[in-house]
């Protein structure tokens, strides 16, 4: 279980903070991590994000219009094991702006030692009132990328 931790904002925007312990249950059976959670973990960063900025995805329908912010793209590159019992840091940020999409990085660290950095790619998504089973890219208010800005 994450938990979050006061944060930084630096110059290149807001940035999220926390800590997860490696469980046995994200790890293979030699005792280190399963490279598929990096990427729950990455998604899990990008709540504590938003949720940081003061956007909590629980609210998007009702307070901002949307859907939500589904993945296009997830990428990590692994630089050193993750091992059951290891305290994860996670530090995220938004890297890159489009005008219906954005792209959030997460660097992972145990100590100093960089474990892996990735990212991801989303899109802002409403729904289409004609047609409630279907989503299209929506323009991401300048609203919510000031609340981003540090």
């Amino acid at each position: 279980m994450a938990a979050e931790k006061t944060t930084a904002e630096t110059g290149r925007g807001l940035v999220s903070v926390h800590n997860i312990r490696a469980l046995w249950t994200d790890c293979d059976p030699a005792g280190i991590m399963f490279y598929g959670t990096y990427f729950r973990w990455m998604d899990e960063a990008s709540y504590y994000l938003f949720k940081k900025a003061g956007l909590r995805w629980e609210t998007w329908k009702t307070e901002l219009g949307i859907i939500g912010t589904p993945l296009v793209t997830a990428h990590c590159d692994f630089r050193s094991p993750v091992a059951f019992g290891d305290e994860v840091t996670v530090e995220s940020r938004i890297s890159e702006w489009g005008r219906t999409s954005f792209t959030v990085t997460h660097r992972f660290a145990v100590g100093v030692r960089i474990t892996a950095e990735g990212y991801e790619r989303r899109v802002w998504c409403t729904g289409d009132p004609a047609d409630p089973r279907t989503i299209a890219p929506a323009p991401i208010p300048d609203a919510v990328r000031a609340r981003f800005a540090g």
